[in-house]
């Protein structure tokens, strides 16, 4: 049986950057999101060229992308409908950096 409290926790030590950049089509109001390991999260970049990366795989024409700070994208997050439960820093699609904001 393993122990719960030695098991590392998802971001331990790791902070978000001061500036983040989020993907908005300000048409319908939609944000970019990301599902991982059943965690649905708005996605969130350090660079304004992750972000465009990442829009490259949205089927949604006149995405713009937005520089906001972390209590921004926070606020963001909490508006968005559910399943949307936190902010993911997306800059290494495999190991996104989480922070739940309900």
């Amino acid at each position: 049986m393993t122990d719960a409290l030695t098991q590392p926790l998802l971001g331990l030590g790791e902070t978000f950057p001061e500036v983040l950049f989020v993907l908005h089509h300000p048409a319908s109001g939609k944000y970019g999101c990301y599902l991982h390991d059943g965690v649905h999260g708005l996605a969130c970049f350090s660079t304004q060229n992750g972000a465009f990366r990442f829009a490259e795989w949205i089927d949604l024409a006149g995405m713009a992308c937005l520089e906001v700070n972390f209590d921004e994208a926070r606020d963001i997050a909490k508006a968005r409908p559910l399943p949307v439960v936190a902010v993911m820093l997306l800059d290494n699609l495999e190991s996104p950096l989480i922070h739940f904001v309900r």
